[in-house]
């Protein structure tokens, strides 16, 4: 069943938009500039909130791993601290859940953690991100329930996944096809994931399926659609293995920490989209003055890192292995930090 016969209240998005990479290595400069558009994506009257960023002056350095260590300073993206707007809701128990769409193993949900595969990569970060100090940095997030303050809980449990080899179609551009909501509504609708109003539902897409926009337009992004007893949150992270651009979706095109470029680059896509819809995922909860969301505000930012033997990159370990991570912006502060402290 297609989501627009559903009787959808209200359907938002926030998108991370594709822009020159230009990496930054240092907490509290960006590379690159950013603001916000707002402007009617689909038929059914979301609401698009992303970024569109102008290329610093510096490009891209191949031979470094697809990366620059000389970044250029400039102010934090948006406009002022990400700080909550009343009456926004958070997840304070987040779930996540994990839909492997196209031309993907059929193994790919049990793939083990260790290996450079695609599946084996990001389920292994799917599973332990929730114990890092990097989510940590959400747990400073609440709402106001009563005049009292409700935090996100310290950990995001992993709760299911299926692979699904595209029984929609491969084309997930609407209004005849289906579009990426309906991938998650079809899990739902055969039971083959659990409804779950505490859940991020996360569709990774292969090179075989076609989603408009996507690398050309976005790298990623989150969104909502509505039941009738609750709002159903999920993330689009697409493969970008066909366009390895440095300019595109992917940091570093020819080295990357587990060896595999792409699968590495939608790592911290992937990052990004589960952390935001848990700290805002209606869209009403924690942005900035310039409508930002916390990851958006440090895209392509990555603060301390450690360099290989084979030049790639990474600023964090996650599981057992390695990543190059975007940081994140604490509640109520306009500083891009990589962790905090897990109480």
């Amino acid at each position: 069943m297609k989501i627009k016969s559903l009787a959808v209240v209200s359907l938002a998005v926030a998108t991370l938009l594709v822009q020159p990479i230009s990496i930054s290595f240092a907490d509290g400069v960006a590379k690159s500039k950013s603001r916000i558009s707002k402007n009617s994506e689909k038929s059914h009257n979301s609401q698009q909130r992303g970024y569109v960023s102008t290329r610093g002056n510096d490009s891209s350095d191949s031979s470094g791993g697809g990366v620059t260590t000389t970044p250029q300073a400039r102010p934090p993206d948006g406009i002022g601290a990400v700080t909550y707007h009343q009456g926004g809701t958070v997840i304070l128990k987040p779930r996540v859940y994990v839909i492997w769409y196209g031309d993907w193993d059929k193994k790919s949900c049990s793939a083990e953690d260790h290996g450079n595969s695609t599946a084996s990569i990001l389920m292994n970060l799917t599973k332990h991100i929730g114990d890092s100090e990097w989510n940590a940095i959400n747990t400073s997030y609440f709402q106001m329930v009563n005049g009292k303050k409700q935090f996100v809980s310290s950990g995001i449990e992993y709760a299911g996944c299926v692979v699904d080899s595209g029984s929609l179609g491969l084309s997930l551009n609407g209004p005849s096809d289906a579009i990426v909501a309906d991938v998650v509504d079809a899990q739902l609708q055969s039971g083959a994931l659990s409804t779950d109003a505490n859940g991020v539902y996360l569709v990774l897409t292969a090179t075989n399926v076609q989603v408009t926009g996507f690398q050309t337009v976005f790298c990623g992004y989150h969104d909502y659609y509505v039941l009738p007893t609750m709002e159903i949150k999920y993330a689009f992270i697409g493969d970008p293995s066909l366009n390895m651009n440095p300019g595109g979706c992917v940091s570093q095109p020819t080295v990357s920490p587990n060896k595999n470029p792409a699968a590495d680059a939608m790592a911290s896509v992937l990052a990004h989209e589960l952390i935001e819809p848990i700290s805002d995922p209606l869209f009403d909860a924690w942005f900035d003055q310039g409508g930002w969301e916390n990851a958006d505000k440090c895209a392509y930012r990555y603060g301390t890192v450690t360099q290989a033997a084979d030049g790639s990159f990474s600023n964090m370990t996650i599981g057992d292995r390695p990543y190059l991570i975007q940081q994140n912006v604490a509640a109520n502060t306009n500083k891009c930090v990589s962790s905090m402290s897990r109480s």
